[in-house]
């Protein structure tokens, strides 16, 4: 720890030392909303931020676990790229919250670490793999979140199955954090409810340009120049390879691309293979994925996918309980 000049103040200390703690975990730099969030859950729940968001049903974890201390003293069996780590989730995700039911979770997809370049996504573990894109960041993704429930409860209401007085307490919870969210700075968006969520959802103006789709909803951001479309048009892609046992052809295609210089082709069919699965598929999709990262420089991810790969079936997502 530093020592502090007269006068100055603790906490920025700390969490600079947390930043560069984060980072040696880690590999790379979180982006910096990640940081202003932890302000925000600690001026809400200043002896248990991690539980700040539990009106939501939503727990605080992963990389916000370092920055309360979790980690602290502790050499952990596994890696820390593995905490909160479900098993289909790609390299890019990182998961911060988790709860909800179904294995809810949602985190940073970045699409190249070293950079910060991504969004908030989200998806249920114990569902169909299919993503959402929830936001630019963290206090977007909460406020999609939080007119989510208001609209939950208007419908409710509207059918009969809340009464009125249940209705205008929830409404009346929403509205408090609502405040909080906006008074700290975050967007200011006028629309609620079901009509923020038909506005907003999905939308991440800042992550990038999708070049191609992918069969999770993410799509692949690379350089528009580093990919081709594989001779297999999307429609026809999934059907595909969802019905063939060993999809050889259009890897030894994606192979070839990469050899000519297009390592976007590879990684989008590597990320549609991940998320079909089964044994040689997924072998595939680790093929692809890591000569992909080599090719594009995304080296955090390479590492990831490796850990990933050699521990993919922990009992739990917790690495401190696998001890």
């Amino acid at each position: 720890m530093l020592a502090l000049r007269a006068g100055q103040s603790i906490v920025p200390v700390l969490m600079r030392d947390r930043r560069q703690q984060l980072h040696d975990l880690y590999g790379f730099d979180f982006p910096d909303d990640f940081f202003r969030f932890w302000e925000f859950v600690n001026r809400l729940q200043p002896l248990e931020p991690l539980k700040a968001l539990s009106d939501l049903d939503i727990g605080l974890v992963g990389p916000f676990e370092v920055l309360a201390g979790r980690f602290d003293q502790r050499t952990p069996r596994y890696s820390i790229l593995l905490h909160w780590r479900y098993i289909f989730d790609p390299p890019e995700f990182f998961s911060v919250f988790a709860g909800g039911g179904d294995g809810l979770h949602a985190g940073y997809y970045l699409d190249d670490p070293a950079n910060q370049a991504g969004c908030v996504a989200s998806y249920y573990a114990h569902d169909v793999f299919e993503m959402s894109v929830d936001g630019d960041d963290l206090f977007e993704c909460v406020r999609l979140w939080l007119e989510e429930d208001q609209g939950d409860s208007e419908l409710d209401h509207g059918y009969g199955l809340i009464d009125d007085r249940a209705h205008e307490e929830t409404l009346a919870k929403i509205s408090a954090f609502r405040h909080s969210l906006l008074s700290f700075g975050t967007q200011e968006r006028h629309e609620v409810g079901a009509a923020y969520v038909d506005r907003y959802s999905g939308l991440a103006p800042h992550r990038g340009v999708v070049v191609a789709e992918t069969v999770e909803n993410m799509g692949i951001v690379v350089p528009p120049e580093s990919y081709r479309p594989l001779s297999l048009a999307d429609d026809d892609l999934l059907p595909y390879l969802s019905r063939t046992d060993d999809p050889i052809s259009l890897v030894e295609e994606a192979r070839r691309a990469l050899r000519e210089g297009f390592p976007g082709t590879a990684l989008k069919l590597g990320k549609d293979l991940w998320a079909i699965g089964g044994e040689r598929h997924t072998e595939y999709a680790y093929e692809l994925l890591d000569a992909a990262y080599a090719a594009l420089g995304r080296e955090v991810l390479r590492k990831v996918l490796r850990i990933h790969r050699e521990n993919r079936e922990l009992p739990s997502v917790d690495i401190l309980d696998n001890e």
